[in-house]
């Protein structure tokens, strides 16, 4: 385990999440777990708001859970996941290399879809056929079943032997769905409903960062503005 990130006080963990290098490279120029997990953590932890954090503050990285946060002697464990399609995170891949058109149209996501080639992607890139689209609402829908998907999977690994688990459990899920544009609120009031009409989960609070907003759902759900962080 490794130290990521400490503060004695609010004001020495605001300076330091407004400096830290945040930048995410593109996938085809080296972009790692690492990447994306830093850019995750600093907005979480500058979204939240003070009340929520007590100090001394340490953030340690870990493997299982991926991170912990120590406040005033409580340890909360933290799951990380970027929520993406395996194929749509390889397509992006293909399309900074130069494959298909600059403008293209959004693809249709689909959860448990088989992994594709390289050679298949590029000829679906190439073609950039419209596809079915959404209508009404199911986009929304979609997001929600996706993001319960990867819900689901995080709260089975946290049950698996050898995952520590904490007095406080949260999941942290970076939302990188392909779609239109999103009705985050009526897109959350959908999973809520997902999550409570299945088994109980093991997090305690899961947090979703969708664009420049953080949502938590802990029975309710309480949205917060993320404000610019990072060098």
């Amino acid at each position: 385990m490794k130290n990521f990130w400490r503060a004695e006080m609010e004001a020495e963990l605001v300076a330091m999440i407004r400096t830290v290098h945040v930048d995410v490279p593109l996938r085809s120029e080296g972009r790692t777990k690492d990447h994306t997990e830093r850019y995750c953590m600093a907005r979480l932890l500058a979204a939240l708001p003070a009340g929520r954090l007590e100090f001394p503050l340490q953030l340690d990285h870990g493997d299982r859970p991926d991170f912990i946060l120590s406040m005033s002697g409580d340890r909360i464990g933290i799951e990380h996941t970027e929520v993406i399609p395996e194929n749509v995170a390889h397509a992006a891949f293909l399309r900074e290399k130069g494959h298909g058109p600059d403008m293209y149209f959004t693809p249709h996501a689909v959860l448990g879809e088989p992994k594709k080639t390289g050679a298949k992607l590029i000829a679906e890139i190439e073609a950039d056929e419209m596809g079915d689209g959404w209508f009404g609402d199911s986009f929304e829908r979609d997001w929600a079943a996706a993001m319960f998907h990867f819900i689901h999977e995080k709260s089975t690994k946290t049950l698996a032997e050898g995952f520590d688990r904490y007095g406080e459990n949260w999941a942290l899920l970076y939302d990188n769905w392909p779609g239109p544009n999103l009705n985050f609120r009526k897109a959350v009031s959908f999973l809520q409903v997902l999550l409570t009409a299945s088994n109980p989960h093991s997090f305690d609070s899961i947090f979703i960062i969708h664009g420049k907003e953080l949502c938590e759902i802990n029975g309710q759900a309480t949205f917060y503005k993320i404000p610019e962080v990072g060098s």
